[in-house]
Order: C-alpha cells, then structure tokens, then sequence
C-alpha cells in the first residue's frame, strides 16, 4: 500500500460547498445514516463484485457562540470477490474531531486530529479489499479503515470585491506512522499535507456562481525511515450554478482533480540484506472529472431531490498504458422526510453504471447500486 487516496465529496457538496468562513452552529446536531454501495464487474478487471456497507455517526457540539466540535466516525465492513473467493475487511475506522473557532464573522480557524482507532494493519487478504475500495472512480465513501494519528491546522477568510465575494483557505497536515501490513515490522511514515485554495462566488438575481481552485503537495512517504514514496502534486478546480426553476433550486456542477506521477524509490539489498543501490519509478498521472445536475421537485407535501453525474477518470502509466481509466454513471435521489417536528429521514437511491479498462486497455462493463438512510436531529 502506497497511498490510498479517497476523494470522498468530489460530487455536490464538495462542489458547492463554500470554502468561506460560515457561522458556527448554535445547536448540537447528531445524524446517523446507515449506507450501501456495490458493483459488479465484466471479467478482465480482476474482481467481480465489491461492496461497501457503512453506518456513519456525526455529532457537532457548539460551545459558546464562536466555537464548534465536531466528531466523526463509522463502523464500515468491504467486500471483494476474486476468483470466486470473497475477501472481507470490516472495524471501526479512524474517528476525526475538528475544533473551529469563528475569530470574525469571515474568519475561520481549525484544528482537526484523526485518531487512530480504525484497523491499519492488514493481512494478505485485507489488502486486496483495502486496494479495490481505493479506486477512485469507484466512488467508495471509505478507502481505508486506519491510517495512524494525524493532525491538521486550517485558516479561512473571505473578502468583498464589488460584487464578487473572494475567499481564501490554507491547511497543514501532519501525519504520523503505522504499521500498513500486519505480522511486519515494517513502518510506513505517510508524507505531511500542505493545501491552499482561492474561490470566487457572485450572485446574478435568484442564480449564484461558485468557483474555485485547490493546490495540493505531498512531502516524501518513509518506509522504515527510508524516502519510499513522493506523491505528485495535485491541482483541483471546481465550480455550481445554482438557480430557481420553477418551486426549487437546480445547480449544475463539475469538478477537475489532477494528480501528476509520482515517484516510488525501491532499495535493492544483497544477501545479508544490506541495501546496495536504488531504483526509482514514476507511477501513474490520473485526471478524475466530475460533472453533473441536482435538483428539487415538489411532491404534494413533500420534496424530491433528484441528482445524475457523470464521471470520467483517464489514467496514465509512464510506459503510455491507460490501465484503470473509465467512466461512471449515476442516476436517483433523496426525498427527505421530517418525522416528529424534530427528526429528519433521508431516504436515498441510486443506480450506477460504466466500464473500465483492464490491463489490455479493452473496457469491462460495471454496474451497480446505492441506498442510504440518514436520521438528522437538531436539539
């Protein structure tokens, strides 16, 4: 395992998310949802199912006026079948609590940790399932269950500039060792995260434009205390139209992650197992677009939220092959339910389908489906 990436929100809501200082909430909120998502493939991509199974708990506390805790974390168990054998990897995962302090009314600042409470260490087996969840184009909300203690610092603001709103972020990610592989003494030292972003919003009458981009740069991964892996840098750009139609709001959005090679540098050790020379090799550049429409439409009482995207991910190994590339379809929607005068039901559904090229760069056929309920409360 060399780094397991997940791009968890490339889809509304990190597209249309602010990345300017909101105000903290005045009330604690729980939301627990319970989530499904599984495929299945043609034969040539190396499996023919995975799946993902998750139950989630988010809780956010406000302490005072400026000042919010949040907690995350989520029991998660994946499956992969290969050969006709099923491979399973299931635990809690690392639970993340973010501290914010609104300073100004545009300004934000943050400390996050994530704690090491999710399996790390994986067998043979465990790895297979870890290595399929991890494929982005796949979508899984989890790509892993532990990647040791890390903490994180991050400062927003946002300015006016006539009739354009400009917001800027900053974060520093300082992440600590695990050992990836279990029955190993091998240490894995994961690369410190360093992250700036610009973005813009404006409204036009009842529509509002949001765009921006993200700058992201890895120092080298160890192993052993070794330089193992350098991460190429990447470069995300994003931007929602938001507008009236009719009794709801649509917004139509699109996003860009571009991840350039990276370097991986392998020891070569003689008999007595002292290392006598490295090599180094580039890994695959990989482009994840992303793209699609959200919507509301009114049901009598109630409302549907309806949602289809599209994404499309070219990869590129240094000898030229496109193993990996493809592209995936989505089509469903919530219809939100409010029970009691206090709690929300979230009910979700929706159907997924694409292909994928396999190491010959034919492409296989992958279909598949998702279903979520989320219960909110706010008290």
């Amino acid at each position: 395992m060399i780094r397991l990436v997940s791009t968890r929100g490339t889809g509304l809501a990190a597209t249309t998310a602010l990345f300017m200082a909101a105000p903290v909430a005045a009330q604690q909120s729980i939301g627990v949802n319970a989530s499904y998502r599984g495929y299945s493939f043609d034969q040539g991509l190396g499996a023919e199912a995975a799946q993902l199974f998750m139950v989630p708990v988010a809780v956010r506390f406000p302490i005072g006026s400026q000042v919010s805790l949040d907690v995350f974390s989520a029991w998660a168990e994946g499956k992969v079948e290969r050969a006709g054998t099923e491979f399973s990897l299931s635990g809690v995962v690392d639970t993340r609590v973010k501290a914010s302090y609104q300073a100004t009314p545009w300004a934000l600042l943050s400390v996050g940790v994530s704690l090491p409470t999710g399996k790390a260490s994986h067998d043979s087996e465990e790895a297979v399932v870890a290595a399929v969840l991890a494929t982005d184009l796949l979508g899984f909300q989890e790509a892993t269950w532990g990647t040791g203690l890390a903490v994180t610092t991050a400062a927003a603001t946002a300015v006016q500039a006539g009739s354009f709103g400009i917001g800027f972020a900053g974060a520093y990610s300082v992440r600590g060792q695990f050992e990836p592989q279990s029955g190993s003494e091998l240490t894995y030292q994961p690369g410190n995260e360093t992250r700036f972003r610009i973005g813009i919003d404006r409204n036009f009458g009842n529509s509002t434009l949001t765009a921006g981009g993200t700058f992201m740069r890895y120092s080298q991964d160890q192993a052993n205390g070794l330089n193992f892996f350098q991460a190429g840098n990447r470069l995300r750009f994003d931007a929602a139209y938001a507008f009236r139609a009719g009794a709801g709001v649509w917004t139509l959005y699109a996003a860009d992650l571009w991840r350039e090679n990276g370097d991986v540098t392998l020891g070569i050790v003689d008999d007595s197992g002292a290392t006598v020379s490295d090599t180094t090799f580039a890994t695959a550049s990989q482009n994840l677009l992303v793209g699609g429409v959200a919507g509301s439409i009114a049901l009598g009482a109630y409302r549907f939220l309806p949602q289809i995207d599209f994404k499309y991910q070219a990869r590129e190994e240094a000898d030229g092959r496109d193993e990996g590339s493809g592209w995936v379809v989505g089509a469903g929607g919530d219809f939100p339910i409010r029970l009691f005068g206090a709690y929300d039901f979230i009910p979700r559904a929706r159907v997924l389908f694409g292909s994928i090229k396999d190491p010959t760069g034919v492409g296989r056929g992958v279909t598949g489906g998702e279903f979520s309920g989320t219960i909110r409360w706010s008290f």
